[in-house]
């Protein structure tokens, strides 16, 4: 989660009420109530991502856009044998 709390913020796509990018801390929060869990010390968490290698940065990313990239590519296929038998 770590890695989704920097994205976000590095993103300046998210606003306060205020309009102004969201602060790490008010991301924090927000996915911690929206995923009931608790990051524990937030920043900790950020420092730990940006401790991995390069190659590490966004493993738990990269995994879900893979688990999309497969999703699609099934329901391509579903599609294509649905349209075969009609």
């Amino acid at each position: 989660m770590g890695e989704f709390a920097t994205t976000i913020e590095l993103s300046n796509q998210f606003l306060d009420e205020s309009g102004t990018p969201a602060s790490f801390i008010h991301i924090a929060e927000a996915l911690e109530l929206a995923f009931n869990f608790t990051f524990g010390n937030v920043y900790k968490s950020k420092a730990r991502v940006f401790s991995r290698k390069p190659f590490n940065l966004t493993k738990a990313l990269d995994h879900l856009k893979n688990l999309l990239i497969r999703e699609n590519r099934n329901r391509d296929k579903n599609k294509m044998k649905k349209d075969a038998f009609t």
